[in-house]
């Protein structure tokens, strides 16, 4: 079994103790419980979980887009993320548990966790090949089980072929070549975005019209540079709401909100939740 080095971790930057479900376990997969359930809102903030339903009905929210639960569907909830099930069907799958470290040093980590979006949405509904991708998570199930040598590289192996095919079914081409004016408006972004600028002062300093800008973040990530810099935002602030103890008002004003009413207002607007709802909700 792979361990860390030690139980209790701390967000960087922080002395705040971070809880982490896998215990010591840097990679976990089970079938999926056999039971028909509504969940409160919740969220996982060192992991992130990958669900196989092949059967199963009802709906599953994550963060603010709710899905059609469909057989043989794959659903991503990234860390940070809050999710929560309203299950009609009795469910059967696969849920794994992921930490980034077990992907450290392979393809997988960049494709996940980049400031790109992803590849394909955070659920796919795959029916078409369910054999297939019904034996990649029984695969992994006897891997972990088994706990033979090379494991892990195995269990990569598995999850660089599901996340591949993810992207086939999705019609959508993850590269590494970015245009360079998206590249340096992420930098940029990436370090001003508590400024809260508005679309026309990040044109401005890279020298370009806002119309050729979000023509550029429309074509490479499907949405306007605005959307794009609300969701880094956001991220930001789920950030600040899972590793911080501030306040809610010293997240706000940190983010560049000009009080906690506004502060609250963009929350809840972006994920559905308030900011203390949010930070209550993840486990």
């Amino acid at each position: 079994m792979l361990v860390l080095r030690s139980q209790k971790m701390y967000a960087r930057g922080m002395n705040l103790p971070i809880k982490n479900k896998l215990q010591e376990d840097l990679f976990r997969i089970k079938p999926m419980k056999p039971v028909i359930k509504t969940t409160l809102p919740h969220g996982h903030k060192d992991y992130l979980e990958i669900i196989y339903l092949q059967e199963g009905r009802g709906h599953h929210q994550i963060d603010h887009r709710k899905f059609a639960i469909s057989p043989a569907t794959v659903y991503l909830v990234l860390p940070g993320q809050v999710h929560h099930w309203e299950l009609t069907d009795i469910p059967k799958g696969f849920v794994i548990m992921l930490r980034k470290d077990f992907l450290a040093d392979h393809p997988l980590y960049d494709l996940l966790f980049s400031p790109f979006p992803l590849p394909f949405p955070h659920a796919v509904e795959l029916s078409h090949i369910e054999p297939a991708i019904t034996g990649i998570f029984e695969a992994m199930e006897k891997e972990f089980r088994d706990l033979l040598p090379n494991f892990k590289a195995i269990v990569q192996s598995y999850l660089w072929l599901l996340f591949n095919l993810m992207k086939r079914e999705a019609k959508q081409e993850h590269s590494a070549l970015h245009p360079e004016l998206l590249i340096r408006f992420i930098e940029v972004l990436d370090q001003n975005f508590a400024m809260r600028y508005p679309v026309g002062q990040y044109a401005r300093i890279l020298n370009v019209t806002p119309k050729t800008l979000n023509q550029v973040c429309r074509k490479s990530l499907g949405k306007t540079a605005g959307q794009f810099i609300n969701e880094k935002i956001t991220r930001e602030a789920q950030k600040q709401l899972l590793y911080s103890t501030d306040s809610l008002s010293e997240i706000a004003y940190r983010l560049g909100f000009s009080d906690l009413s506004h502060f609250n207002k963009f929350f809840k607007k972006q994920t559905g939740l308030l900011p203390g709802g949010y930070r209550r909700s993840i486990a």
